[in-house]
């Protein structure tokens, strides 16, 4: 997560948990990047040899579990942003 020693004892509870909820969240994202990545190359790579008018899109090879409803993970994207730049603020603050 980034911490030194002291900064964790300096912590309270709170913000400790909110730092470490933020930090799997942000993991996440860079999972699911990595995994629409590789779908996109493969998608791309299947393109390559099919004819035109029968080429695959990216949902029809796989959809994954989060893009369900993606004005859900907008809001959610935008949460997470808003509460990240909260902390850092809060961090900036207390130094």
């Amino acid at each position: 997560m980034g911490m030194s020693v002291d900064e964790f004892y300096d912590m309270l509870p709170r913000y400790f948990f909110n730092k470490m909820d933020g930090f799997f969240e942000l993991e996440q994202l860079r999972e699911r990047g990595a995994w629409e990545r590789t779908r996109w190359q493969t998608c791309y790579l299947l393109n390559i040899h099919i004819e035109r008018n029968k080429q695959i899109k990216l949902k029809d090879l796989i959809k994954f579990g989060w893009e369900k409803d993606d004005k859900k993970t907008k809001i959610e994207y935008n949460k997470l942003k808003n509460k990240a730049e909260y902390i850092k603020k809060m961090e900036e603050y207390g130094k």
